[in-house]
């Protein structure tokens, strides 16, 4: 059982209380003393006897130390309450491939990727935000959640030097990216495909266009922001020591450019917004993502305990009216004498 220890102070107050009841008892027995005979005395002057009297002080110190108690909140027994609410399920799809090291978007493409995904986790706090990271391969950074202090703690390490020597399988993360949410509730969902797009390939573009398509048969929309120029930037590459290289093809660095077309048709396809990530103010994405109905959220459950006050304060009650009955008994007797 567990009480709010704060008003079980008042229980002192019984002891005050008693002693009044007796000093006042006290009192009055030595007053009827020196009248005569006290037995005479309380029936002369219609007043309960001396035992009557004590039954309705512990009566009423007992009613009074059980209120007590009720105030003190008692709480016994407990359940898990699922908290319904709604909101946005949004996973955000991060690529983390060598060429997101490139500069052309200052101060990185991946730099601008951490602040702009920092940036939007503080405009949707209060609903479900997860994230992926990919390169030639996805992994689970954050799955969703609504701990978005939390989720931001893993976003911040996000840096150019940790990034893998994997190319960009587009395809391969939007079909991991549907396992993220729960089974069979795709429809209404949302993802953000933040990447260069890799290197331009009919097929792999195919694929992930594909994906993309059966996506959004479930009811899922991606919204693409394409984090790199058409002009391209070399990919620089970081050793233990801080030294740079760039990477390099047949002994010439190698440019990496935005595969625009691509994030286009991945928008398109599920109904969603390509954006140009070296200018997107997100304002424009906050409206997008403002376009998705609300899905419920049933993330999080809270133990909740029975209040038990009302046992109290009924005992209470019976109590007090214990102690009119005694009361008013002892005064027909008195009459009836």
């Amino acid at each position: 059982m567990a009480l709010v220890p704060a008003n079980l102070w008042l229980l002192l107050v019984l002891l005050p209380l008693a002693g009044v009841f007796w000093l006042a008892r006290r009192a009055e027995e030595r007053d009827r003393a020196a009248l005569g005979d006290p037995g005479l005395i309380a029936s002369l002057l219609s007043m309960q006897p001396a035992r009557q009297r004590r039954i309705r002080i512990v009566l009423q110190l007992s009613a009074v130390g059980l209120i007590i108690v009720a105030l003190a909140r008692p709480v016994w027994g407990s359940g898990d309450e699922t908290l319904k609410r709604s909101g946005l399920q949004v996973l955000i799809l991060l690529d983390g491939s060598r060429s997101m090291a490139a500069q052309d978007v200052r101060p990185s493409r991946i730099d601008a990727s951490k602040r702009m995904v920092l940036a939007l986790l503080d405009r949707l706090e209060g609903n479900q935000v997860g994230m992926l990271m990919f390169g030639s391969s996805s992994y689970v950074q954050f799955p969703l959640t609504s701990d978005l202090a939390a989720a931001r703690s893993l976003v911040e390490p996000i840096n150019p030097r940790g990034l893998s020597l994997g190319g960009t399988d587009v395809e391969e993360v939007i079909t991991e990216g549907l396992r993220s949410f729960p089974i069979g509730q795709i429809e209404g969902r949302t993802m953000i495909l933040i990447t260069d797009g890799g290197d331009s390939d009919e097929q792999s573009d195919g694929e992930a266009v594909a994906a993309a398509r059966e996506a959004a048969k479930m009811g899922l929309t991606i919204h693409t922001i394409g984090m790199a120029t058409e002009a391209g930037g070399q990919i620089p590459i970081y050793d233990d020591l801080g030294n740079i290289s760039y990477v390099e093809d047949q002994g010439q660095r190698v440019i990496s450019k935005l595969n625009r077309p691509l994030l286009e048709q991945i928008a398109s396809a599920t109904g969603g917004t390509y954006f140009d990530g070296s200018t997107l103010d997100l304002n424009q994405l906050q409206t997008a993502l403002d376009q998705s109905a609300p899905v419920d959220l049933t993330d999080q459950t809270r133990r909740v305990y029975s209040e038990r006050f009302y046992i109290f304060a009924g005992l209470a009650f019976i109590l007090l009216v214990a102690d009119v009955f005694v009361g008013r008994l002892e005064q027909r007797k008195v009459v009836a004498a």
